[in-house]
């Protein structure tokens, strides 16, 4: 992507102040929105009809004056927080990385760029506007866990109403320990740096009744075991062998005892 199709790069201080952002996550976020409305005009949409900004690392460095490093930083930081979700590519055959495809969270558009996420042409929002819809998609998007959210966050699952209302029944019958242990006992030996967008499905689709139970029971066992190593841990040990030494020492000195008695008696 030529940095001089760019245009400009879109700084929101509302989105800033709301999901308390620095100022280089800012720019990011603002310099993909500028990267998405290029892929809005040359009409590019992944094979879900969806559509997604796909610049890679070194130019959104060189457009917000940060490092690469810097940059990688920042994406996760505003995938962490919601924004957007990011579907990292690999060649195939290999490790290294093709460019990523960077998915928007329209919401936030709507509501920080009065979007609407099928045009090119974003204007922003009154500062009120931005709060009174900010807060309405609080309220949508909310999971009442924040140990659940960062789990389920973890392995990229995206923070929807489906999301959050399957994930806020499982924490009322279940408990948040059990739900995370679920999540990761679901997810166990996959590599969270390769999963794909929308691994939602994925997750919710692990967290049936009998996967709970199980991570239930593995909690209770392993609560058990700690309490018996706590209560067992203030009982002096016995040692079994020093004893039966003891013992076998108080035998021969007995016999000694009594074959000097014997000998003893005979004489006399």
């Amino acid at each position: 992507m030529d940095k001089s199709k760019l245009g400009f790069i879109k700084f929101n201080a509302s989105l800033m102040n709301d999901y308390e952002l620095k100022a280089g996550e800012t720019l990011v976020f603002g310099a993909l929105v500028s990267f998405r409305n290029m892929s809005i005009h040359s009409n590019t949409k992944d094979d879900l009809g969806i559509i997604y900004a796909y610049p890679p690392i070194q130019s959104i460095a060189n457009n917000t004056g940060q490092s690469p490093r810097s940059v990688k930083s920042h994406i996760q930081v505003l995938e962490d927080k919601g924004l957007m979700t990011v579907k990292r590519s690999y060649k195939e055959g290999s490790k290294e990385k093709n460019v990523n495809h960077y998915y928007l969270n329209t919401k936030v558009l709507e509501v920080y760029f009065n979007a609407d996420v099928s045009e090119s042409v974003i204007t922003a929002k009154t500062k009120s506007e931005n709060k009174k819809a900010y807060k309405e998609i609080k309220q949508k998007v909310s999971i009442a866990d924040a140990n659940i959210e960062r789990c389920f966050t973890l392995y990229r699952g995206e923070l929807n109403d489906n999301s959050a209302k399957k994930l806020n029944e499982l924490l009322d019958k279940f408990g948040s320990e059990t739900v995370v242990k679920a999540i990761h006992n679901g997810m166990k030996g996959v590599n969270i740096d390769t999963l794909p967008y929308g691994s939602t499905g994925l997750i919710l689709s692990r967290l049936n009744d009998r996967n709970l139970e199980d991570a239930k029971f593995q909690l209770n066992n392993e609560k058990e075991r700690q309490e018996r190593f706590m209560n067992e841990s203030d009982i002096p040990s016995f040692d079994y062998k020093a004893e039966l030494r003891r013992n076998q020492k108080k035998e021969s000195s007995s016999s000694m005892i009594d074959e000097v008695q014997r000998l003893l008696g005979a004489s006399i």
